[in-house]
């Protein structure tokens, strides 16, 4: 990955980083080796563009809910976008106690 650019800015990482373009056929992009990657590692930062708050976001998650054996989801949405269902490590617990988010379109995981 050295030497790669974001508008124009070379990248710097610290870790693993996995950019992960749109997906137009099962055949562009191999989503399942990214999802292994996201799911054999115990917590990833995942990067993507929330409406909510007009901005891309970088959160800290983990595919597992923490002492449980649920896991997260990973589907393709009718609008064709890839959509990650994760557990966010920093979220604030609504009322439930629930701490799931869904990032769509992921720009880019790293671990």
């Amino acid at each position: 990955m050295k030497g790669e650019r974001h508008n124009n800015k070379p990248l710097t990482m610290c870790g693993v980083s996995y950019t992960i373009p749109h997906i137009e056929s099962e055949e562009s992009m191999d989503t399942k080796n990214i999802l292994q990657i996201i799911q054999d590692n115990d917590t990833f930062l995942i990067s993507y563009y929330a409406k909510k708050h007009s901005k891309i976001i970088t959160r800290r998650g983990t595919w597992t809910k923490p002492n449980t054996d649920t896991q997260g989801k990973h589907f393709v949405s009718n609008e064709g976008k890839q959509c990650f269902v994760y557990w966010d490590l920093d979220a604030t617990p609504n009322d439930n106690g629930n701490q799931w988010r869904m990032a769509t379109d992921p720009m880019r995981v790293r671990i």
